[in-house]
């Protein structure tokens, strides 16, 4: 045999050998590939209910028994109060109008609780306050329509709420803090802190703040996971065409 054909013949073994070896080299990096994304995918499944349980988690209103809000009278609307039973001797719940408090300062809160039961209203002013509730509506200009009760002041002055509410479930509910007559000393700012066995719900109008349902927060985070979970599932299936 010629030394040419020789040489012909262990450079085409060679070249078969070095073929074969960068085959199954592909293969090799082909196969580590497929079991990357494989795996990427098996991880993405505990994440991504991890993160769905994350964001209901945060979205949903916790279950409190007290909720605290703030406010203040001065340069608020007026409005002639009922009469209470503290200092003016009236009824409760009030059935006439107060002679001394005819251009009283006022702050609305509408509040809802999701439980019926006993509920306690502690409020607490730098002025001479007064509390009224309220069920369904409030209408200053004809403050005895659906007054529930009224309180002057409880137990002392700078201090005035109410005891053993009895509020039902899903009703609106207008708590409204006043002075006591037509004087400087009849406005200012407040606290009001209400208490009860259910969930207590402040509600304000108009609301400048939209707080998306928990059920959409939950859909966009699935929706995004689940396209990414497709993504996922198209490359392993490339690649599994390419083995």
């Amino acid at each position: 045999m010629s030394q040419a054909l020789k040489e012909s013949i262990l450079s085409d073994n060679n070249l078969s050998h070095r073929s074969t070896k960068f085959s199954q080299t592909a293969k090799l990096k082909s196969e580590r590939s497929f079991n990357f994304w494989q795996k990427s995918l098996k991880r993405s499944i505990p994440i991504a209910s991890a993160a769905i349980a994350l964001s209901v988690s945060v979205i949903l209103p916790s279950e409190a028994s007290t909720i605290s809000y703030s406010g203040d009278t001065t340069n608020a609307p007026t409005f002639n109060r009922p009469e209470t039973e503290g200092f003016e001797g009236g009824t409760n719940p009030p059935t006439s109008l107060s002679s001394n408090g005819t251009a009283v300062p006022y702050y609305s809160q509408l509040f809802l609780v999701d439980t019926t039961g006993s509920y306690d209203v502690v409020g607490s002013q730098d002025f001479l306050g007064i509390q009224f509730l309220y069920q369904n509506s409030f209408n200053p200009t004809t403050p005895l329509d659906n007054l529930l009760s009224g309180n002057d002041p409880f137990p002392d002055e700078g201090t005035s709420g109410f005891s053993g509410l009895n509020l039902t479930a899903n009703n609106q509910y207008f708590l409204v803090t006043t002075g006591f007559d037509n004087s400087n000393n009849s406005f200012g700012t407040f606290t009001n802190t209400i208490t009860g066995p259910g969930n207590i719900t402040l509600v304000f109008e108009p609301s400048s703040i939209s707080v998306p349902e928990p059920s959409s927060i939950a859909s966009t985070v699935a929706f995004g996971i689940f396209g990414s979970s497709f993504i996922l599932k198209r490359k392993l299936k490339k690649l599994k065409s390419v083995n």
